[in-house]
C-alpha cells in the first residue's frame, strides 16, 4: 500500500484499537506524526480517518463530522460494556419484541435529539480520569448525560432477537449507549453484537485503504 494523501481512511480490523492502527501506520511507513478523527471500539470495524504529518492539523475539524454505522443490536442480554467485549450481567426473554415496536420506539424516543449517558467503559474524562479507569477500579462516578443526535435510521433486518440497523449520527454519539437505551425503552436489554462504521464525513467504506501486514 502506497500512501500519498495527507488525510485518508483505512478499514479498521476487528480486535484492533484505533491507537493500534495509528501506531502500525506510523512505524510501518515511517511517518513523524499520525492521528485519527474519531475512535472506533476494538470490536468495531470500518472507516477510520487518519491524518499523517501535516494532515494531522485537519483532524480537529474532521472529528466533528457526522458518522454512519451498521449495527447489530441483540436484545435479551445486558453486558458491562454494552457490547460483546464485556461480561454478561443479565439475560431475559426477548422473543416478544417485534420490529414494529422497535421502529415506533426509535421514531418516538430517539430520532433527532436525545440525552445520552456515555458507557462507563469509555474514554470520556470526569475529574481528570477516564471513565473506564473508574470502572476497572470499581469506583463510583457521576456520569452526566450528553446531547446526542440520531439524524436518520434504516432497519435492515430483524432475525432471532438481533436487529441490523443503519444509523446516521452526530459526533460523540455512542452506538453502544443507544443499544442499551433502546433495550431499556422496550422493557428489555440490548447490546452491540457487531458494529461497522461505513461513513465518516465524506469518507466512505469504498474509499478505505486496506491495512497490509507484509
Amino acid at each position: 500500500m502506497e500512501i500519498k494523501q495527507k488525510v485518508f481512511c483505512v478499514d479498521k480490523p476487528i480486535n484492533w484499537t484505533s491507537n493500534d492502527v495509528v501506531q502500525f501506520i506510523k512505524y510501518k511507513y515511517k511517518f513523524k506524526k499520525v492521528g485519527h478523527a474519531g475512535t472506533l471500539d476494538p470490536l468495531a470495524t470500518g472507516v477510520l480517518v487518519l491524518g499523517v504529518n501535516e494532515g494531522t492539523k485537519q483532524l480537529s475539524t474532521l472529528i466533528q463530522d457526522d458518522k454512519t454505522y451498521v449495527a447489530d443490536i441483540t436484545f435479551g442480554i445486558e453486558t458491562t460494556t454494552y457490547d460483546a467485549e464485556g461480561q454478561i450481567i443479565k439475560e431475559i426473554d426477548a422473543s416478544k419484541i417485534h420490529i414494529e415496536q422497535i421502529e415506533e420506539m426509535i421514531k418516538n424516543k430517539f430520532l433527532n435529539d436525545y440525552k445520552q449517558f456515555p458507557p462507563i467503559y469509555s474514554a470520556i474524562k470526569v475529574n481528570g480520569k477516564k471513565l473506564y479507569d473508574y470502572a476497572r477500579n470499581n469506583k463510583q462516578v457521576e456520569i452526566k448525560p450528553r446531547d446526542a443526535k440520531l439524524f436518520s435510521y434504516k432497519t435492515i433486518k430483524y432475525i432471532n432477537n438481533t436487529l441490523t440497523i443503519e444509523l446516521k449520527v452526530s459526533k460523540g454519539f455512542y452506538i453502544r449507549s443507544f443499544a442499551h437505551d433502546l433495550g431499556l425503552a422496550l422493557n428489555n436489554h440490548g447490546y452491540i453484537s457487531a458494529l461497522k462504521r461505513i461513513k465518516s464525513g465524506t469518507f466512505e467504506l469504498k474509499d478505505c485503504l486496506p491495512i497490509e501486514f507484509n
